[in-house]
């Protein structure tokens, strides 16, 4: 079976661990051309080992919220591959999960750029490239909250449902000259986002891991030149029991 994907100069933010470290290995097992991010130059280094490197990985250390740290990644890449076909904004996290009243305005304000004004500034220092070659696509990883509830996920959840908007509003702007968006919602699955938010997360015992739902994430790019897989929600089928999103 053809794989699309092969060749494709890709982006994947948040890279060093979770669903960009479990993407970048499918995507370069599929004959792609990956650059992965973090802000962690250490664990950076160790994704790269784990990926066994290679000519067809690049890593650069960069903050998704800072916008001349996304122009010397996009340079970066340019330098190293000569395009930039594929952006994959995977990057975010819970920072603080907690009742309104109890987010200052900090808080607040680091949960909505982390997880949505920093991916709205990718995209704006991407498209010109983007839109030069005639062809790209832009995946964001947004979250189930953007369309279930959960007491004490509020803003997280304002950031990942206004993800889900954008990215509609910005695959009809990319449409007219070739361009492509999709948006992937997945559920909880066994990553470290709940350590890093420093959440529980024994009750995750049975979830998928970030490789199972890799591979549907991979399976969104992977598609022909003139198809595109507007949205995707997955869910562990523990999860389904728990709660019925249906």
């Amino acid at each position: 079976m053809e794989n699309y994907v092969k060749g494709r100069c890709i982006i994947v933010t948040g890279g060093s661990s979770g669903f960009g470290l479990a993407t970048a290995r499918l995507l370069l097992e599929c004959g792609a051309r990956v650059a992965i991010t973090g802000r962690d130059a250490a664990r950076l280094d160790a994704a790269v080992r784990k990926l066994g490197g290679g000519d067809a990985l690049l890593a650069v250390t960069a903050d998704a919220t800072q916008t001349a740290d996304w122009r010397r990644l996009v340079a970066a890449v340019l330098e190293r591959f000569g395009a930039l076909d594929v952006l994959v904004n995977n990057h975010g996290g819970g920072i603080k999960i907690a009742p309104t009243e109890e987010m200052d305005d900090a808080a607040i304000a680091a949960v909505l750029d982390l997880n949505l004004a920093s991916v709205i500034r990718g995209c704006r220092e991407v498209l010109p490239v983007m839109r030069a070659a005639g062809h790209g696509h832009i995946l964001n990883v947004s979250s189930a909250c953007a369309r279930h509830s959960w007491p004490g996920w509020g803003v997280y959840t304002a950031a990942k449902a206004g993800l889900v908007g954008y990215t509609r509003c910005l695959a009809l702007e990319m449409a007219p000259w070739g361009g492509k968006a999709t948006c992937f919602i997945p559920g909880a699955a066994r990553t470290n986002f709940s350590q890093a938010a420093h959440l529980d997360d024994s009750w995750q015992a049975g979830l998928p891991d970030a490789h199972d739902f890799a591979r549907t994430l991979v399976h969104c790019l992977d598609v022909p030149p003139n198809s595109v897989i507007e949205e995707v929600s997955i869910w562990g089928t523990e999860q389904i029991k728990m709660l019925n999103p249906f």
